[in-house]
């Protein structure tokens, strides 16, 4: 039964016209969206069509030439994998059976969480990309991949780290600083928890981040905090603080603006576990890491690779006073860590010359015969 229907979908394949197959979360957005739009700027969407699978068919997506939105797991969306030449995704698998046919795992990220109750390439799975050879090893092991699969040419959505930075005051007003908070998830939107206690670190309670505002307003900085995706925002939502902003994904849409397209026009960054702080450092700013809940993390769901390395770019942040004295360094223009930061930034990344897209898009059509 097993065969036949192998060869029934190897007809479908052989008959269809072809299709190139995009995924992400968010929808059309990191890895997949940068090698979407090399290609289109290729024109590759002149000889196949470009398929971007999406969970929210209410959004208004951009109108392209023969390109087409699926939503995921209905009819349509089943038929499209059958017809596809190639599957590019960076957050949930998209593959089938069907020999032909080539799947690129480009990621969401470095994994510094330890990802393997969550996160194991399947066999199908023919390349996963690595943002460099110095953690191509690292990665493969966090994912369960095998070696051979992995290859490394930067991530293709960190290009826009290196280019011309944008004009913040037009959406924000006129400030000295600008400091963008990426934290990682403490209490996923479905009801999964970490070993956090808090949903935000440090100002996990309305005193905190007052303190954290009051002094912002001091030293004429806006903190711009972006929960992840994932993050149960319940207890932050009604927040009213004027140097301490907190933004979702819709920012971006209505402003036409990629997230790194923001993140690298900010003067400094907040994050913790997160793979952020690699791709950062290729905008040569301060990082502050907020290490309030370390200890929990590393027991829930631990670490995926030695943190004291690693991590050494990044200012160790524990309590809303440090995180304080941070903010008055990067209003000083004091850079306390830059050579650290520096020596992490060429072991994470393949290359700082921001054409990452293209190698990875001149790699796809290579290997998937384009």
């Amino acid at each position: 039964m097993k065969t036949v229907k192998n060869f029934i979908k190897s007809m479908v394949y052989f008959f269809s016209k072809k299709c190139i197959v995009f995924e992400s979360c968010p929808d059309m957005g990191d890895n997949s969206k940068a090698v979407f739009d090399e290609m289109i700027r290729r024109k590759l969407n002149k000889k196949y069509k470009l398929v971007w699978l999406i969970f929210d068919d209410n959004v208004d997506y951009p109108k392209i030439y023969n390109v087409e939105y699926v939503k995921k797991e209905t009819k349509k969306y089943r038929k499209t994998i059958l017809t596809a030449k190639c599957f590019i995704c960076s957050n949930r698998f998209v593959y089938s059976d069907v020999a032909k046919q080539k799947s690129f795992f480009l990621t969401h990220g470095m994994y510094v969480k330890n990802p393997k109750e969550y996160y194991k390439v399947p066999d199908e799975i023919d390349y996963c990309l690595s943002a460099s050879e110095g953690l191509k090893e690292i990665q493969a092991n966090a994912i369960s991949a095998p070696i051979e699969k992995m290859f490394a040419l930067g991530y293709p959505r960190n290009d826009v780290l290196t280019e011309t930075k944008m004009d913040l005051s037009k959406f924000f007003g006129n400030y000295n600083k600008y400091i963008v908070w990426y934290p990682t998830f403490r209490q996923h939107n479905s009801g999964m928890g970490t070993g956090s206690k808090h949903a935000f670190p440090i100002v996990w309670n309305k005193e905190y981040a007052t303190k954290l505002n009051d002094y912002a307003k001091k030293t004429d900085t806006l903190i711009v905090l972006k929960p992840h995706f994932a993050q149960d925002v319940s207890k932050i939502k009604n927040w009213e603080l004027d140097n301490l902003r907190i933004i979702s994904d819709s920012f971006f849409i209505e402003n036409n603006i990629t997230s790194y397209q923001f993140v690298a026009s900010c003067d400094a960054l907040l994050t913790d576990y997160s793979s952020i702080y690699f791709d950062y450092t290729l905008c040569d700013k301060p990082i502050g890491l907020i290490w309030e809940d370390y200890e929990d993390y590393e027991k829930n769901p631990g670490f995926a690779f030695d943190m004291k390395y690693y991590m050494q770019g990044g200012e160790k942040i524990y309590s809303v006073e440090e995180l304080c004295s941070f903010i008055q360094n990067v209003a000083d223009g004091v850079d306390v860590l830059q050579e650290d930061r520096r020596k992490i930034r060429d072991v994470a990344n393949f290359s700082i010359d921001g054409k990452s897209a293209m190698r990875v898009t001149d790699f796809i059509i290579k290997k998937a015969k384009l």
